[in-house]
């Protein structure tokens, strides 16, 4: 305004006047595409959800600073150079070409539009060039080793492979003088793994044949190396043991394949889980197959002759009493110290070494008459295979098939071939049993959907402003058609910078909406006001609403990009596709939006630009 030689008052007080009511709806817009992730019910809700209060206060805050303070400083500060003493500058040049390029657009705008839609289409079979990765792995210089021996190993066993593992790691990983990449400390637990410590933290279930550790590495580019070597070193060492080494998980923890099999027989669950075992073993990337039910253990029945028993006088009670204190132990009571409390534990010296034969031999102590009988007079011992554990879930007996994965695929590529093949062979499977995809696949479900469920909240909010805005279905129609041509950009921006697409790119992709609505409404609402307070034509409306609206947007667009490397570049893992969803999907988007709304203009309120002078 102050180029078109308006004064300092007039072009204040006007820009602010103009520009107002517009700069509220798109703010406003902004907020809302984020208010789904605030509402959604799920872990990511939770992680992500303040996102929208704080950009909902910045973004308000920012449209009060922009129609108080920048016109005050505007005011004071802003100096028109004489047209004989302007420079060119790169914006100037810019608009040149767009300008150029904009006569072209409006006169075949018909075949533009349907273009840009051919163009969506294709972008949309895009995605499936881009790896799927719901939540990476952290990027932190730490390792997790989860020991699992087999169910009922004493914890003293337990306590012997950790402190193998130690030892390696002391002679092979520890860093020094004359190794400068590998493990700097590190810290075990056994029996059960520590506090929560981590989101992507979860404890496996506390028994004697557990141990967790947790390693802390150089650098977090070291953390392969560590891996392969502890799980290279486990493999050759305990064969019979599930020793799992690998990057501390995000969002929410667990493998990244899981695969449910529910149903009423344990010896069927365990038969179709072994099927199930196999297969996932053969598809490639695939490592640490196993299940949570564990292998069967060799187990002792005791098969009590009530007529012997009751004629020495012994009840079942004493016969488990006596057994129970020679093999684990009875409490008997309780030393305090300061806080703590620990049982007093009575059980026999050699309750580590027993055989059949001197279980057989133990004495039953009868707790009415006080006589011992050999637990042979009044029993028998008969060895089977059991079962370690039998898992429910929702009451049903459930059997879990994990797998976790090598560095160079997702859990996408190796769920995709076992869903294939569940899929193909479930229908044979015995009537009354069924599978469920966990892992990635079910986090996915629950927390794309929960946000997915409250977009139509956000989409109708939307929907109302603009109609507030413009007070019409085309205007708003054409607003919101800007949106799929983000996706276009996100689409070849992930290609080209070979990220992957998750839960943040998506929240990059719902984000990027609301900023294109932005220069949509900005855009239409310059051309209405050329055709009401000018009182132009709608050909010359949309021309010299182009060209005015040019350099706020590109410069916008501009910004906020630059605005987001460091975020791509030092945001690591997590943070890049949401970066890169939104600087390459703002850059095509506002490119195709300069052009796409005047030629969707002009078809829709009949604007011809097929005799049109442009000057």
């Amino acid at each position: 305004k102050l180029q078109a030689g308006e004064g300092r008052m007039a072009a204040a007080t006007a820009t602010a006047g103009e520009l107002g009511v517009p700069l509220l709806i798109s703010t406003l817009t902004t907020s809302a595409a984020f208010l789904a992730f605030y509402l959604a019910e799920s872990i990511m809700g939770d992680i992500v959800g303040p996102l929208f209060v704080v950009i909902s206060l910045a973004l308000l805050s920012s449209w009060i600073l922009s129609l108080t303070v920048i016109p005050l400083l505007g005011y004071y500060f802003l100096r028109i150079k004489e047209k004989g003493r302007q420079r060119r500058s790169i914006f100037d040049w810019l608009r040149n070409l767009y300008l150029k390029a904009l006569p072209w657009v409006l006169k075949t705008r018909l075949f533009f539009v349907i273009g840009m839609l051919l163009l969506f289409i294709v972008s949309l079979k895009g995605f499936g060039l881009v790896p799927f990765v719901f939540f990476p792995d952290s990027d932190r210089n730490l390792v997790t080793v989860d020991i699992n021996l087999p169910l009922g190993t004493k914890i003293e066993t337990t306590q012997a492979v950790t402190k193998a593992i130690d030892v390696h790691i002391q002679n092979e990983l520890l860093i020094g003088t004359d190794r400068k990449r590998g493990v700097v400390d590190w810290s075990a637990y056994i029996g059960q793994g520590p506090q929560s410590y981590d989101l992507g933290y979860s404890a496996d279930e506390a028994n004697s044949s557990y141990a967790h550790m947790l390693v802390n590495t150089s650098h977090g580019d070291d953390n392969q190396m560590v891996i392969d070597d502890l799980s290279a070193f486990c493999f050759q060492q305990f064969p019979d043991a599930d020793i799992r080494v690998n990057r501390l998980g995000q969002g929410g923890g667990g493998t990244p394949v899981e695969i449910r099999i529910l149903g009423e027989s344990p010896d069927q669950l365990f038969q179709l889980a072994a099927q199930v075992k196999s297969r996932l073993s053969q598809i490639p990337g695939t490592r640490n197959v196993s299940d949570d039910w564990g292998p069967k253990l060799m187990k002792f029945a005791i098969d009590i002759d009530q007529a012997k028993a009751q004629s020495a006088g012994l009840t079942n009670d004493d016969i488990a009493t006596s057994l129970k204190t020679v093999l684990s132990g009875v409490k008997t009571g309780v030393f305090r110290k300061g806080t703590d409390s620990l049982s007093i534990i009575m059980r026999a010296a050699d309750s580590t070494t027993q055989t059949i034969a001197s279980i057989e031999n133990t004495n039953i102590y009868a707790q009415s008459s006080g006589k011992v009988v050999p637990l042979s007079q009044v029993a028998e011992i008969i060895p089977q295979w059991d079962y370690a554990k039998i898992i429910r879930r929702d009451l049903k007996r459930s059997i879990t098939i994990s797998s976790y994965i090598t560095a160079d695929v997702t859990a996408q590529e190796v769920i995709d071939p076992i869903s294939a093949w569940l899929e193909e062979t479930a229908p044979s499977w015995p009537a009354g049993y069924t599978y469920e995809l966990g892992g990635d696949q079910e986090q996915t479900d629950e927390n794309m959907g929960a946000v997915i469920a409250k977009l139509p909240l956000s989409g109708f909010i939307i929907l109302m402003l603009l109609i507030v805005q413009f007070n019409s279905f085309r205007k708003t129609f054409m607003v919101l058609s800007t949106v799929p041509l983000g996706v276009i950009g996100v689409v070849i921006g992930l290609i080209v910078l070979r990220s992957y697409f998750g839960f943040f790119g998506f929240l990059g992709v719902i984000s990027l909406a609301g900023i294109v609505i932005n220069n949509a409404i900005v855009l239409i609402d310059r051309i209405d006001m050329e055709q009401s307070v000018f009182n132009r034509t709608p050909q010359d409306a949309i021309v010299e609403a182009c060209g005015q609206r040019f350099r706020p947007i590109l410069l916008t667009t501009f910004t906020t990009t630059l605005g987001l490397i460091p975020l791509y570049l030092g945001g690591g893992l997590m943070w890049e596709p949401l970066a890169v969803a939104i600087m390459a999907g703002l850059l095509f988007a506002t490119v195709i939006t300069l052009l796409f709304i005047p030629a969707l203009y002009s078809l829709l309120y009949g604007a011809s630009f097929k005799n049109y002078n442009f000057r």
